[in-house]
Protein backbone atom coordinates (compact mmCIF):
# COMPACT_ATOMS: atom_id res chain seq x y z
CA UNK A 1 0.00 0.00 0.00
CA UNK A 2 1.31 3.43 -0.96
CA UNK A 3 0.21 6.00 1.69
CA UNK A 4 0.14 8.79 -0.88
CA UNK A 5 -2.23 6.81 -3.09
CA UNK A 6 -4.45 5.93 -0.12
CA UNK A 7 -4.85 9.63 0.63
CA UNK A 8 -5.28 10.34 -3.11
CA UNK A 9 -2.15 12.50 -3.20
CA UNK A 10 0.80 12.88 -5.53
CA UNK A 11 4.23 11.95 -4.05
CA UNK A 12 5.18 15.63 -3.91
CA UNK A 13 2.17 16.68 -1.80
CA UNK A 14 2.79 18.99 1.14
CA UNK A 15 2.14 18.01 4.73
CA UNK A 16 -0.79 20.44 4.82
CA UNK A 17 -2.27 18.70 1.77
CA UNK A 18 -1.82 15.34 3.48
CA UNK A 19 -3.56 16.63 6.60
CA UNK A 20 -6.47 18.04 4.59
CA UNK A 21 -6.83 14.81 2.62
CA UNK A 22 -6.76 12.78 5.82
CA UNK A 23 -9.53 14.85 7.44
CA UNK A 24 -11.67 14.69 4.30
CA UNK A 25 -11.34 10.93 3.85
CA UNK A 26 -11.63 10.16 7.57
CA UNK A 27 -14.93 12.02 7.64
CA UNK A 28 -16.12 10.24 4.50
CA UNK A 29 -15.22 6.77 5.83
CA UNK A 30 -15.92 7.21 9.53
CA UNK A 31 -17.55 3.97 10.77
CA UNK A 32 -20.33 5.92 12.52
CA UNK A 33 -21.73 6.76 9.08
CA UNK A 34 -22.27 3.09 8.16
CA UNK A 35 -24.17 0.09 9.45
CA UNK A 36 -24.31 -3.65 8.90
CA UNK A 37 -21.75 -5.23 6.61
CA UNK A 38 -20.77 -1.81 5.26
CA UNK A 39 -19.58 -0.78 8.72
CA UNK A 40 -16.85 -3.45 8.73
CA UNK A 41 -15.56 -2.29 5.36
CA UNK A 42 -15.63 1.31 6.57
CA UNK A 43 -13.66 0.40 9.70
CA UNK A 44 -10.97 -1.25 7.58
CA UNK A 45 -10.82 1.75 5.24
CA UNK A 46 -10.72 4.15 8.19
CA UNK A 47 -7.76 2.28 9.70
CA UNK A 48 -6.00 2.30 6.33
CA UNK A 49 -6.47 6.08 6.01
CA UNK A 50 -5.18 6.69 9.54
CA UNK A 51 -2.19 4.41 8.95
CA UNK A 52 -1.36 6.15 5.67
CA UNK A 53 -1.40 9.58 7.28
CA UNK A 54 0.70 8.34 10.20
CA UNK A 55 3.17 6.78 7.74
CA UNK A 56 3.59 10.00 5.79
CA UNK A 57 4.10 12.05 8.95
CA UNK A 58 6.53 9.58 10.48
CA UNK A 59 8.48 8.89 7.31
CA UNK A 60 8.80 12.39 5.93
CA UNK A 61 7.73 14.99 8.46
CA UNK A 62 8.08 18.69 7.67
CA UNK A 63 10.21 18.03 4.58
CA UNK A 64 7.42 16.17 2.80
CA UNK A 65 7.11 18.74 0.01
CA UNK A 66 10.71 18.16 -1.08
CA UNK A 67 10.42 14.39 -0.88
CA UNK A 68 9.96 12.35 -4.03
CA UNK A 69 10.03 8.86 -2.55
CA UNK A 70 8.77 6.19 -4.90
CA UNK A 71 6.10 3.58 -4.41
CA UNK A 72 8.74 1.03 -3.46
CA UNK A 73 10.24 3.23 -0.73
CA UNK A 74 6.88 4.35 0.67
CA UNK A 75 5.27 0.93 0.70
CA UNK A 76 7.32 -0.70 3.52
CA UNK A 77 6.74 2.37 5.67
CA UNK A 78 3.00 2.10 5.22
CA UNK A 79 2.95 -1.62 5.81
CA UNK A 80 4.82 -1.15 9.08
CA UNK A 81 2.42 1.54 10.24
CA UNK A 82 -0.59 -0.56 9.28
CA UNK A 83 0.76 -3.64 11.05
CA UNK A 84 1.50 -1.63 14.17
CA UNK A 85 -1.98 -0.14 14.14
CA UNK A 86 -3.63 -3.52 13.70
CA UNK A 87 -1.76 -5.02 16.68
CA UNK A 88 -2.83 -2.26 19.07
CA UNK A 89 -5.92 -2.56 21.23
CA UNK A 90 -8.43 0.30 21.63
CA UNK A 91 -6.97 0.86 25.12
CA UNK A 92 -3.51 1.25 23.58
CA UNK A 93 -4.78 3.72 21.00
CA UNK A 94 -6.66 5.76 23.59
CA UNK A 95 -3.56 5.95 25.78
CA UNK A 96 -1.52 7.10 22.79
CA UNK A 97 -4.20 9.65 21.90
CA UNK A 98 -3.98 11.12 25.41
CA UNK A 99 -0.19 11.28 25.16
CA UNK A 100 -0.51 12.92 21.76
CA UNK A 101 -2.61 15.71 23.29
CA UNK A 102 0.00 16.23 26.02
CA UNK A 103 2.68 16.44 23.33
CA UNK A 104 0.52 18.76 21.21
CA UNK A 105 0.29 16.22 18.38
CA UNK A 106 -3.36 17.02 17.88
CA UNK A 107 -3.87 15.47 14.44
CA UNK A 108 -2.65 12.12 15.75
CA UNK A 109 -4.88 12.49 18.81
CA UNK A 110 -7.90 13.15 16.61
CA UNK A 111 -7.21 10.12 14.42
CA UNK A 112 -6.69 7.69 17.29
CA UNK A 113 -9.54 8.97 19.44
CA UNK A 114 -11.98 8.79 16.50
CA UNK A 115 -11.17 5.12 16.05
CA UNK A 116 -12.05 4.48 19.72
CA UNK A 117 -15.54 6.03 19.41
CA UNK A 118 -16.99 2.67 18.38
CA UNK A 119 -15.98 0.95 21.63
CA UNK A 120 -18.51 1.80 24.40
CA UNK A 121 -16.07 1.28 27.26
CA UNK A 122 -13.67 3.84 25.76
CA UNK A 123 -16.15 6.19 24.08
CA UNK A 124 -16.37 8.81 26.85
CA UNK A 125 -12.62 9.29 27.22
CA UNK A 126 -12.13 9.11 23.45
CA UNK A 127 -14.78 11.79 22.86
CA UNK A 128 -13.17 14.01 25.49
CA UNK A 129 -9.70 13.61 23.96
CA UNK A 130 -11.20 14.41 20.56
CA UNK A 131 -12.95 17.52 21.91
CA UNK A 132 -9.76 18.82 23.51
CA UNK A 133 -7.84 18.26 20.27
CA UNK A 134 -10.54 19.95 18.18
CA UNK A 135 -10.53 22.91 20.56
CA UNK A 136 -6.76 23.18 20.16
CA UNK A 137 -6.75 23.02 16.36
CA UNK A 138 -9.87 24.95 15.36
CA UNK A 139 -11.19 28.43 16.06
CA UNK A 140 -14.76 27.32 15.28
CA UNK A 141 -16.65 27.62 18.57
CA UNK A 142 -19.57 25.67 17.15
CA UNK A 143 -17.24 22.77 16.35
CA UNK A 144 -15.92 22.87 19.92
CA UNK A 145 -19.48 22.84 21.21
CA UNK A 146 -20.52 19.88 19.08
CA UNK A 147 -17.48 17.92 20.24
CA UNK A 148 -18.21 18.49 23.93
CA UNK A 149 -21.92 17.79 23.38
CA UNK A 150 -20.91 14.34 22.14
CA UNK A 151 -19.09 13.76 25.44
CA UNK A 152 -22.30 14.66 27.29
CA UNK A 153 -24.28 12.36 25.02
CA UNK A 154 -22.10 9.46 26.16
CA UNK A 155 -22.04 10.54 29.82
CA UNK A 156 -24.43 13.35 30.83
CA UNK A 157 -22.46 13.81 34.09
CA UNK A 158 -19.01 14.39 32.64
CA UNK A 159 -17.74 17.35 34.69
CA UNK A 160 -15.20 18.64 32.21
CA UNK A 161 -17.65 18.71 29.31
CA UNK A 162 -20.34 20.29 31.50
CA UNK A 163 -18.08 23.19 32.49
CA UNK A 164 -16.78 23.61 28.94
CA UNK A 165 -20.29 23.69 27.49
CA UNK A 166 -21.45 26.29 29.99
CA UNK A 167 -18.62 28.53 28.82
CA UNK A 168 -19.16 27.74 25.13
CA UNK A 169 -22.88 28.45 25.34
CA UNK A 170 -22.04 31.81 26.88
CA UNK A 171 -19.71 32.53 23.97
CA UNK A 172 -22.46 31.57 21.53
CA UNK A 173 -24.94 33.91 23.27
CA UNK A 174 -27.11 31.02 24.46
CA UNK A 175 -27.65 32.06 28.10
CA UNK A 176 -30.46 29.61 28.86
CA UNK A 177 -28.31 26.64 27.87
CA UNK A 178 -25.33 28.13 29.68
CA UNK A 179 -27.42 28.52 32.84
CA UNK A 180 -28.61 24.92 32.56
CA UNK A 181 -25.04 23.64 32.28
CA UNK A 182 -23.91 25.89 35.12
CA UNK A 183 -26.68 24.48 37.33
CA UNK A 184 -25.61 20.96 36.40
CA UNK A 185 -21.99 21.84 37.20
CA UNK A 186 -23.11 22.89 40.66
CA UNK A 187 -25.00 19.62 41.16
CA UNK A 188 -21.92 17.69 40.06
CA UNK A 189 -19.86 19.39 42.76
CA UNK A 190 -17.88 21.77 40.60
CA UNK A 191 -19.18 24.66 42.76
CA UNK A 192 -20.10 24.86 46.42
CA UNK A 193 -23.38 26.20 47.75
CA UNK A 194 -22.19 29.80 47.61
CA UNK A 195 -21.31 29.48 43.95
CA UNK A 196 -17.55 29.42 44.46
CA UNK A 197 -15.44 26.88 42.60
CA UNK A 198 -14.32 23.97 44.75
CA UNK A 199 -10.55 23.75 45.16
CA UNK A 200 -10.30 20.53 43.19
CA UNK A 201 -12.31 21.97 40.31
CA UNK A 202 -10.18 25.11 40.39
CA UNK A 203 -7.10 22.99 39.88
CA UNK A 204 -8.66 21.20 36.91
CA UNK A 205 -10.31 24.04 35.01
CA UNK A 206 -9.13 27.51 33.92
CA UNK A 207 -10.08 30.08 36.55
CA UNK A 208 -11.61 32.42 33.96
CA UNK A 209 -14.07 29.77 32.84
CA UNK A 210 -15.14 28.99 36.39
CA UNK A 211 -15.49 32.67 37.28
CA UNK A 212 -17.78 33.30 34.32
CA UNK A 213 -19.98 30.33 35.14
CA UNK A 214 -20.04 31.22 38.84
CA UNK A 215 -21.81 34.43 37.84
CA UNK A 216 -24.97 32.38 37.38
CA UNK A 217 -25.08 31.83 41.14
CA UNK A 218 -24.83 35.46 42.22
CA UNK A 219 -27.80 36.71 44.19
CA UNK A 220 -30.72 37.69 42.01
CA UNK A 221 -28.98 36.77 38.75
CA UNK A 222 -31.48 36.07 35.99
CA UNK A 223 -30.66 34.48 32.65
CA UNK A 224 -33.13 34.04 29.81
Amino acid sequence: MNPFEVLQLSPGASLDEARDAYHRLAKEWHPDRFSGSEKQAAEAKFREIAAAYAAIKKGVGPNLNADTRSLDSAEPLSRAAGASQAEKTPADLLSEAKNAVVNRQFDAAIAMSQYCFQYPQFAEDARLVYAVAIEATSSDIKAHTRAYEEVIRVNPNNKTATVKLADLYLALNMPARAASMAAKAKLLGVFNNSGQANSRASAQEPAGVLNKIAGFFSAGAKRG
